[in-house]
Formats: structure tokens, sequence, C-alpha cells
């Protein structure tokens, strides 16, 4: 896609009055978010350009090729901490249902980490959930990710999901949109562009809403589809940042080397053997100053200035990097900031416990919209004309954001387990001990295997020992007659 709004006047001849009036609707939406986006997408790629004050910095050195990673690393540290390990629904397998196919088809795995950081990003993502092509390769059920850059929708405050969606498919060599996406609750419009003209292709279906799903970050009253991780103080911090690193790159440039005087001295002790003042780099690197006594004999004085100290721009990044830390729920570490004592596990688990909270928070938000999209692909898989009541028990299982050592997970699961909170062989207590789902697949295939051998070797044992001691088992079943 482009990095500049494609071309499109929202006008599609043949279109009927109220589908056009949508569809103008959210291009205008789209048009009117496409610069916030833009900004922090700059900020986020390492592409933005210092907002200088135009006091500490000469002009020679403002367009200096300076960059600070922090607005990517607001992003990247909590999106590294969302990991979507499947779907679970009580009573049922999400193996049986067909739902761990679907997101192997798909590849949930590669594309739900991509679709965490674009919310994250622009305070959004969408997915769409389509009947796929499947004479083209496409499995059944399609569920494909756009960017809130290429994609907007129209929020139902009352039935609290989408009542139009827009997404921008494809862009050509021209910068114009060559094919969008309009879908409403009923039907799915296709717009193509074939030269000056569009090709409208519409498809029905009978889901009732929207097959397009808001993957959203911070939602709130009067504000559904979220907030971005890069907000305005966030970006702000950062430039004041940035600043403090050009300064002190401007610093050291100047005052890198000690500034001497000489008074007293004679004009010619600043010359070359031709008479031509020498340049000041080569006086500055000059190893040996050899000065002769002035004309009444005194030898000149010579000094040195203080060197410049950089620890006040030190001690000004370390207060940025407190603030942004606090801003964005970030240990201060993380920003490249060294406390002088190393801190113990104790000490760095209260540092992340904040960036933890949030996370969970964030796979709460996100985990509605991929459930809802979920339970739309399995709808259309099935055609089904509505969804069953034990379909909506259905929930996004995530792993655990807190990261915790196998050895801490291992002993609260084994404490759990010893007081009969938790069952010893359960999918549950698998996940507790934070294996990905997968491995408890065949961990329980196992768990199946060893209990019908277990079986099979009580039963062989009892039939050894009936043809032992037959008189035993007479007796036995003489009583048990009598």
């Amino acid at each position: 896609m482009s990095a500049t709004l494609p071309l499109f006047d929202a006008g599609v001849p043949g279109l009927a009055a109220g589908d056009q009036e949508l569809l103008t609707k959210l291009w205008r939406q789209l048009a009117a978010k496409w610069p916030r986006h833009q900004i922090r997408q700059r900020y986020y790629d390492r592409k933005y350009v210092l907002k200088d004050l135009g006091i500490a910095i000469p002009p020679s050195l403002r367009n200096l090729d300076t960059v600070l990673g922090w607005p990517a690393k607001a992003v990247d540290v909590l999106a590294r901490r969302l990991n979507l390990d499947g779907f679970v629904i009580p009573g049922g397998s999400s193996t049986d249902l067909g739902i761990d196919a679907i997101c192997a088809e798909n590849n949930l795995d590669l594309e739900a980490p991509q679709a965490n950081t674009s919310a994250l990003l622009h305070a959004c993502a969408f997915m769409a959930v389509t009947l796929g092509d499947t004479a083209a390769g496409e499995p059944k059920v399609l569920m494909t990710t756009q960017s809130a850059e290429h994609a907007t929708g129209l929020w139902d405050a009352r039935r609290r999901r989408l009542r139009a969606a827009l997404v921008i498919v494809d862009v050509d060599d021209a910068c114009r949109v060559a094919e969008l996406v309009l879908a409403l609750p009923d039907r799915i419009l296709t717009i193509k562009r074939d030269g000056d003209r569009w090709d409208v292709r519409e498809v029905n279906h009978k889901l009732g809403r929207v097959p397009v799903e808001p993957l959203v970050y911070q939602p709130r009253i009067g504000r559904p589809f979220g907030s971005s991780r890069l907000t305005r103080s966030v970006l702000s911090l950062a430039d004041s940042a940035l600043r403090t690193v050009v300064r002190s790159e401007v610093t050291a440039e100047f005052f890198s080397a000690p500034q001497r005087y000489a008074m007293g001295a004679d004009e010619e002790a600043f010359q070359d053997a031709q008479g031509r003042p020498k340049g000041q780099w080569e006086s500055i690197i000059g190893r040996v100053w050899a000065i002769e006594r002035d004309e009444n004999g005194d030898i000149p004085t010579v000094g040195q200035f203080p060197q410049i100290s950089m620890q006040p721009h030190v001690e000004q990044l370390r207060m940025w990097a407190q603030l942004y830390a606090a801003e964005t729920s970030l240990p201060v570490s993380s920003l490249g900031i060294v406390q002088d004592n190393p801190s113990s596990a104790e000490a760095i688990h209260a540092q992340m416990a904040e960036l933890i909270i949030e996370a969970e928070y964030a796979a709460t938000t996100l985990g509605a919209g991929y459930r809802r999209a979920m339970l739309t692909a399995l709808q259309l898989r099935d055609n089904l004309p509505s969804l069953p009541a034990d379909l909506l028990a259905l929930r996004a299982q995530w792993k655990d954001p807190a990261t915790p050592s196998k050895a801490a997970a291992a002993d609260a699961v084994t404490k759990q387990v010893s007081s009969g909170i938790l069952p010893p062989m359960s999918e549950v207590t698998y996940e507790q001990l934070g294996y990905d789902q997968t491995t408890i697949a065949r961990l329980m295939e196992d768990n199946r295997r060893a209990a019908a051998q277990q079986r099979l070797t009580a039963l062989a044992a009892a039939a050894t020992a009936a043809r032992q001691n037959p008189a035993v088992t007479l007796e036995a079943g003489g009583g048990n007659s009598g």
C-alpha cells in the first residue's frame, strides 16, 4: 500500500443511493484519520524528524540524522506480551470443532501478532471473515487482517458492533484505489476499477451482521475504536528526548577537544612556514606548541579552559526516560537507563507489574474481536442461519503475559494439584503450566494412550489370574449368583 492517501472521489456510478451515502461517509472518515495514522507510523518506523526549538542547535547541524527508538518500544514491548494461544470452549474441543484447522489455514499464528501490533499503533485493526475461493487455493473460510490505515467502519452503539465497514484491497501504480470492499449486514459489495469505469459485484449473506470485526486497544464510551499507544504526550516526550540527544551530539562536536588560549603570543606562532595562518583543526591536534618570547623577552601565557561535561545531558535524558516510562507503563531499564545497583528479582517483577496489567487488559479487549471473528467463521463454514447457544461460550485463549519461569509455574500448579483445586492431567492444568495448544493436544493424546494401556494391562492380569485359580473365580461366581 502507498504511504500517501490513495486517490478516490468516493463516487461510484450505478451504486444505490443508500450504499453511496455509506461509502462516502466511510471514505471521509478514513481520510480524516489518515494524517494521524501517518504521523504515528513515521514515529514507529523511526522516520520522524527533529522538532528544533531554534535555540541550542546550530543551523548547520539541524539536519543531523539522529533517531530515537522509544516510540517503537512503547508498541513492541507490549505487543510481545500479547500472544494468542487459540480458542477454548467449556465442554468442547477446539480441535473437534475445527477451530484449530481454521487458525492453521489462515496462519493466525503469524497474522494475530501483526494485527495486535497494528492495533496498538493505530488504536485498532480490522479482521474480515469471508468465504474463500477454494478453487483458487484459498481456505473455505478466509480471515484477513487490515490496518486502520486502509480500513474503517461505522459503529452501531445499540448493537455494539459495526453497521458498515470499508476495506481498501488494492491500489494501482498511479496511487488510485483499484479495489475496495463495502461490507454490510446482509451483503458484501466488491468494487473494482476497470479503466475509467467501476465494476460492482454484490454477494448476499445471512449473517445478520457485518463480517468485519474491529480489534480494539483501549476502547471507551464515545470512542469505540480505542486509542493508540502513541498518544500526544508519548510523542511529545519522544521529541524532547530526541532534542536532548541531538544537543549532546552538538556539545560533543564542539567541545570534545580542550579549548586552549595563549596571551601575549606573536601572530607568527599561528602561521606555517610559508606565512599562511594554520587551520583551526591543525592548531587543535598539534602535539607540541612552540611559542617564542615576545619582543620584550617575556614568555606568553598559555592555558586551557575546563572541559565541558556531558553529565547535564545524561541527567536530562534520564528525566525524559522516567517520564516516558511512566506514560507508557514501561520499566525505565527498557529505555536504556541503567540504575547504579542491579535490581533484584522482586524489584524487576514490581517494575513489570503495571505493564503486565496493561497486557491483560489489552488481551481482554482484543480477544473480544478475535472471538466474534471466529464465531463468524464457524457460522459461514457450516452455513448456519444463527449461532448455536453452546458456541457462544467460545473464548480467545492468551498466554500468560507475566511470562513466569517454568520453575515458578510448576511450583504454583503443583500446589494447586496437591490441594485438589486442579486435576493432575487436565487441559487447564497444562495451560497453567504454560504449554501451547499443540503440546497440550499431544499430552492429552499420550494420557489417553496411557489410560488405554493401563486398562488392557488390568484386563490381561485379571484373565491370567482367572486361568491360574479357576476355583476362586467359580466360588466368586457362585457367591454372586447365590
